[in-house]
């Protein structure tokens, strides 16, 4: 039963979102307006031929094994036969304006349930305000993309805090959706079955009882998410197998990855029909991982890594402003575990395989991110991360800086998170007054 002293603030909350929704709708449609009008940029147009393609052909059609299924097939199914592709684009920037808002209030949710409001509500419209209006308008699978992987993220945090076999097949049945709506999963699916056994077996060695690791469950966890995700891609990976010969045939993946620019790959394995079938290259000039080691030398190979990195921090840069917010609650994350750096060192000697998952997630995908941007740039990519990252930093931030105080001010010790809260909220409203009215109507949010 509802606390009748809690409604006028529950009332409050809700007025609140709806005020946010309307003004990310509106916003979002304007910048699909003004500043998408160009079907043939960053994807759009081919992921309306490949709905077109599913759609005539009642779900047959095979696809190129560039763009993957889920939200070309998602597209498909508010087509009707007939349709051009420049007939659809509006609807399809309408479509995923909605799925951005959809997938919003699963946002909210997640942060409202696992932090306080103040907190949750700052991440939430930041994520609403400095990302997703910029992405929701165009026809591209990064926002589903974003929700899904964000998703399996929550689902493998909480099989860390205690395995069950149900939220384990959850996990490996998203995980594989996520697969066939982008093809960027596997180092995340590669990071979990590594290290969630070994975080068990750490344990057990620590002489932690069995009933309290219970290492054969962690081990029916790591196996039943694989198996689901299998599962859940199996026809997708056979028919990969079938016509290209590779169960996990992508041409980024496969190929894209080791060229040096995308004029490389224009000029090798995609002039070769790398969309139809295996390209016809001679084994030794194909890009591979084996054939770029033999043609690299160890300093080319670091500085393509260095110059990425750069290459993608400055993007995020130049982009929609969530960087500095990210980085003010890094900044505080640094300052809570400088404070509480006794408690942290404990904690990390008694369990540290979680924090090492954690690390070898972001700094993977990170050092990932800058090896492809000398093929693609853009923000896209790396905001696959974004979530991810401020529900971390939050799970870290709310209970270890809950005890901490600034200086009393007029004999009051203010809480530091809440100070630190409340400055976040100042900012965001004269940045979500900035992105709302000069930034979202002209800037082009797809790459």
């Amino acid at each position: 039963m509802i606390d009748r002293a809690r409604i006028p603030s529950l009332i409050a909350l809700v007025l609140l979102l709806l005020l946010g929704a309307g003004l990310f709708f509106n916003r979002a449609a304007e910048n699909g307006r003004r500043a998408n009008d160009d079907i043939d940029r960053t994807d759009q147009g081919a992921y309306i031929k490949y709905a077109i393609d599913m759609r005539e052909t009642d779900f047959a059609f095979v696809g190129r094994r560039n763009r993957m299924p889920v939200f070309p097939g998602l597209l498909a199914l508010f087509m009707e036969k007939g349709e051009t592709p420049q007939g659809f684009f509006e609807k399809g920037k309408q479509i995923n304006t909605w799925l951005s808002l959809a997938g919003l209030a699963f946002v909210a949710a997640a942060f409202l349930k696992s932090f306080p409001r103040h907190h949750a509500l700052n991440l939430l419209f930041l994520t609403a305000f400095t990302v997703f209006a910029f992405k929701a308008a165009y026809v591209q699978a990064e926002i589903l993309y974003y929700l899904l992987t964000f998703a399996v993220f929550l689902a493998c945090w909480s099989l860390f805090r205690k395995p069950r076999l149900t939220m384990a097949i959850l996990a490996g049945a998203l995980l594989g959706v996520a697969h066939l709506t982008k093809a960027s999963v596997l180092p995340g699916l590669l990071v979990f079955v590594v290290f969630y056994p070994l975080d068990a077996l750490w344990q057990l060695l620590r002489g932690k009882s069995r009933t309290q690791v219970r290492p054969i469950a962690r081990l029916a966890v790591t196996l039943l998410l694989t198996v689901a995700f299998l599962a859940v891609i199996s026809p997708y990976i056979a028919k990969s197998k079938e016509i290209f010969g590779h169960y996990f045939y992508n041409v980024n993946s496969t190929f894209y990855m080791w060229c040096e620019s995308w004029e490389d790959v224009k000029e090798r394995t995609k002039a070769a029909g790398d969309r139809t079938g295996w390209p016809d290259i001679p084994d030794d000039e194909i890009p591979s991982l084996k054939n770029y080691l033999r043609t690299h030398t160890a300093g080319e190979i670091a500085w393509r890594f260095l110059s990425g990195g750069s290459r993608v921090f400055n993007s995020m840069a130049r982009s929609y402003g969530y960087l500095w917010f990210c980085l003010a609650y890094l900044v505080l994350g640094f300052w809570v575990a400088w404070c509480k750096r006794h408690l942290i060192w404990r904690l990390l000697r008694q369990r540290p395989i979680p924090i090492l998952a954690l690390a070898a997630y972001f700094v993977g995908y990170y050092l990932l991110i800058a090896w492809y941007s000398q093929i693609i740039q853009g923000n896209r990519f790396i905001l696959g991360l974004f979530l991810p990252f401020l529900f971390t930093l939050s799970s870290f931030l709310v209970p270890f800086a809950r005890r901490l105080r600034l200086p009393a001010w007029n004999g009051r010790p203010l809480p530091l998170l809440t100070a630190f809260n409340i400055l976040i909220s100042i900012w965001l409203v004269v940045e979500i007054a900035i992105n709302c009215f000069l930034r979202l109507p002209t800037t082009y949010g797809g790459s």
